[in-house]
């Protein structure tokens, strides 16, 4: 009896010990396996992001096709696993323009594409499939009109109305309307400027620029600061403050000749290197992608100017100036440009006319 009772024991322990034998193998399998689609997928994200963000860099001033061909260089510059990690191949099949200045991008590791991903246990579990799985990502991006945005110049230009006497003074009765005659993108850009310290007591001219404090009057916890040390460092360093259509800024008082010039002075020494190419319209940097002499400007409403005593300005758009240098008066002269900045969309994207423009992933 003991005898019996002993092999039925073992024979117990044995089909346990193959239970928990299969048990792991599943484990390992789901473990193994698992593993590597989350990290091709992930490998595949990455690429369709960079692939759809490239392809809406080109759709800022180009076309299409532009887009279409940045977008497969970049996705080509990362790699993914196969069978082994090889680099990602996408073709203008696996790019859609769902709207206008969208891009979407499809990259993969699928059989119907020629490259599936090649699996460790897939056939264990089902003899009749292949020991490859299909793995896609998908990237949407777009590019947009930026209408608020950090890193602004404490200079408020008047935004451009209808000079119906040709006088570039604002007289009464000239109309502003900033979708209609304000500073536009591509038309504008290459215009130069030579930018003025005005004063509330006299009339708004074109190039006539208020100093102006930030933050913008009521901003979340903060009041403007101002003063000419204040004013010195927003025009060599960076504000932090999100600015846009609608803010009121308050503006400097006294004379700011001597902060405005050391302040540009400061910001031109980063790039001195820093030309503009009348030939090509663009601001040519041997060190830098964007020149730090690449700088925002609040665009502010001419039909409401400045008056003396603690007085503002009320902003309707933010533009882009490249500065060339200061004359002998101590005038900032310069250019208007294009720029990419990161910040917050106009209503709808906006319509493609603006200075600043951005780029951003929805998917």
């Amino acid at each position: 009896m003991r005898r019996l009772h002993f092999r039925k024991s073992r024979g117990s322990a044995l089909l346990m010990v193959t239970v928990a034998i299969a048990a792991l193998m599943s484990f390992a399998i789901i473990a193994i396996d698992g593993a590597v689609l989350m990290t091709t997928k992930g490998q595949l994200q990455s690429a369709a992001d960079a692939a759809a963000l490239a392809g809406a860099s080109a759709l800022l001033d180009g076309t299409e096709t532009e887009a279409t061909g940045r977008a497969i260089d970049f996705a080509g510059f990362n790699r993914a696993v196969q069978d082994t990690l090889v680099d990602v191949v996408i073709t203008p099949d696996d790019i859609t323009f769902p709207e206008d200045e969208h891009i979407r991008v499809v990259t993969h590791r699928t059989e119907a594409t020629g490259d599936a991903l090649r699996t460790y246990f897939r056939r264990l579990m089902n003899p009749l499939r292949p020991n490859t799985a299909d793995v896609t990502a998908v990237a949407e991006a777009w590019c947009f009109d930026v209408c608020t945005t950090p890193c602004l110049k404490p200079w408020s230009i008047p935004d451009r109305w209808d000079d119906t006497d040709a006088d570039g003074k604002f007289d009464v009765g000239e109309t502003y309307d900033p979708d209609v005659t304000g500073y536009k993108a591509p038309g504008d850009v290459g215009l130069s400027i030579v930018l003025k310290v005005g004063n509330p007591q006299q009339a708004i001219e074109r190039g006539v620029f208020f100093p102006v404090c930030y933050p913008p009057v009521g901003y979340p916890g903060e009041k403007p600061l101002s003063g000419g040390e204040w004013y010195r460092t927003w025009i060599s360093e960076c504000e932090p403050y999100l600015v846009g259509p609608g803010d009121e800024l308050k503006t400097e008082t006294g004379n700011k000749s001597g902060p405005t010039r050391q302040g540009v002075a400061a910001l031109i020494a980063k790039d001195p290197s820093a030309r503009w190419n009348s030939s090509t319209n663009t601001v040519e940097s041997p060190d830098y992608g964007t020149s730090p002499r690449v700088v925002l400007v609040p665009f502010f409403d001419p039909t409401r100017p400045p008056t003396s005593g603690g007085s503002s300005v009320f902003v309707t758009r933010v533009g882009a100036f490249f500065i060339e240098g200061q004359n002998a008066q101590g005038d900032v002269v310069g250019r208007f440009v294009r720029v990419t900045a990161s910040g917050v969309p106009c209503p709808g994207g906006g319509d493609g006319t603006s200075l600043v423009r951005g780029i951003g992933l929805i998917e």
